[in-house]
């Protein structure tokens, strides 16, 4: 059997967003939970990569929550094509509860490549124009001091 590699354009795809912490990494996805100190809205999802290895091959990727399911789909698609699929959520996660989550991929007639799956924090707005200040404030410590 042929041994697939990704490619730089699946690495592309894989990348993390700027502030998302990485919670799996491989083939099969995950089962598992996140927990935050105070009500937050948070961003899971999940990206996979996968080839085909018999002509109508798909991929399918899902965020399984509290009974309800969130899928994304490439394919059907050509024999070695590459697959590239992704879903995400928003879930507002109450403070000290644990909400558990499934992220996995579905491969047919495909081999998956790689699955990542990842979490990030929303910020309000307001929380974003004061790390924006403060980024600004240590470029140009002579500026802001000028400015105050």
């Amino acid at each position: 059997m042929a041994r697939f590699k990704l490619n730089e354009a699946d690495e592309d795809f894989l990348k993390l967003p700027q502030g998302a912490a990485l919670i799996a990494a491989g083939s099969s996805g995950t089962e598992t939970w996140i927990e935050r100190d105070r009500d937050m809205v948070v961003h899971i999802a999940i990206k996979s990569v996968a080839v085909v290895i018999a002509d109508g091959g798909t991929l399918r990727v899902c965020i399984e929550m509290g009974g309800d399911l969130a899928k994304g789909e490439d394919g059907p698609a050509p024999l070695e094509a590459q697959l590239h699929a992704s879903q995400s959520v928003q879930v507002l996660v109450k403070a000290g509860e644990r909400l558990a989550f499934k992220a996995y991929p579905v491969a047919s007639n495909a081999q998956v490549l790689k699955t990542i799956v990842w979490a990030a924090d929303f910020k309000s707005d307001h929380q974003v124009e004061t790390a924006a200040r403060m980024a600004q404030e240590r470029a140009s410590p002579a500026g802001a001091a000028a400015t105050h």
